[in-house]
């Protein structure tokens, strides 16, 4: 697509909808006549969490048999150490001479870590006033990213800095949907007492490549400058796309 460089930015509410809303995974309920329990029932590829096993009247429950709907997915030892897998859902039963109990659990893709690599600019549009390099007329509008994440969970917090602002490490906070993409976005203010720079990255969503471990996905950069002692005015938007950022 070519590059749409102008002096206005009529339409831009309609260039830049659509972003995903964040999903959180609440803790799964036991069922059964023991209560199965977990600090957290939604783990990311790789985590453990021990599971604990009582009675309805909270009395512990020791001799205790496990079993997993799918062991790719979530296996369980002896002691009721939880690993996870690959992404997926699971039930996880527990049987005693007490009874028996079950709860459901998550398991969603590892997003944790610094990911980089290049990214292309299909849509562009830049103010008069624009600074950007990619905004002069014949400009190439590739680039970089480095998006890094923690994840704890399915939730999500990091930073990305796109190379069209370096200084601008753009805080982020998202989570993992049911689709298993990671969905995140921010802003930075500079300095945050009186901004002479707003930095946002909106509607980032990511999905993984498993087999070769890299990511895809696309994000928006919209930022704002003002001159010296006026307002913020709209400098430019640019729709980022990328292709397997490794880490």
């Amino acid at each position: 697509m070519p590059r749409l460089v102008a002096t206005a930015f009529a339409g831009l509410a309609l260039l830049f909808a659509g972003c995903d809303n964040n999903t959180t995974t609440p803790t799964s309920p036991s069922t059964g006549s023991l209560q199965v329990t977990t600090a957290r029932s939604t783990l990311r590829a790789g985590e453990t969490t021990q599971l604990v096993v009582t009675t309805s009247a909270g009395t512990p429950v020791t001799g205790v048999a496990w079993t997993s709907s799918d062991t790719s997915v979530l296996s369980v030892s002896a002691t009721g150490l939880a690993t996870a897998g690959r992404a997926g859902r699971v039930t996880i039963s527990a049987g005693s001479s007490s009874g028996s109990g079950s709860i459901a659990m998550r398991v969603v893709h590892d997003y944790q870590g610094t990911w980089t690599g290049g990214i292309s600019r299909p849509q562009i549009t830049c103010s008069a006033t624009a600074t950007a390099s990619f905004c002069v007329p014949g400009a190439a509008t590739s680039g970089t990213v480095t998006l890094t994440i923690v994840q704890i969970g399915d939730q999500l917090t990091g930073t990305l800095i796109d190379s069209a602002e370096p200084s601008a490490p753009v805080p982020l906070v998202g989570s993992v949907q049911t689709d298993e993409a990671a969905t995140l976005s921010g802003r930075l203010d500079t300095p945050t007492t009186s901004p002479t720079r707003r930095v946002e990255v909106a509607a980032l969503r990511a999905t993984p490549d498993v087999a070769i471990g890299s990511l895809s996905g696309s994000y928006q950069l919209l930022v704002d400058r003002a001159p010296a002692g006026g307002a913020l005015l709209a400098d430019y938007r640019a729709q980022a796309q990328f292709r397997d950022l490794r880490r």
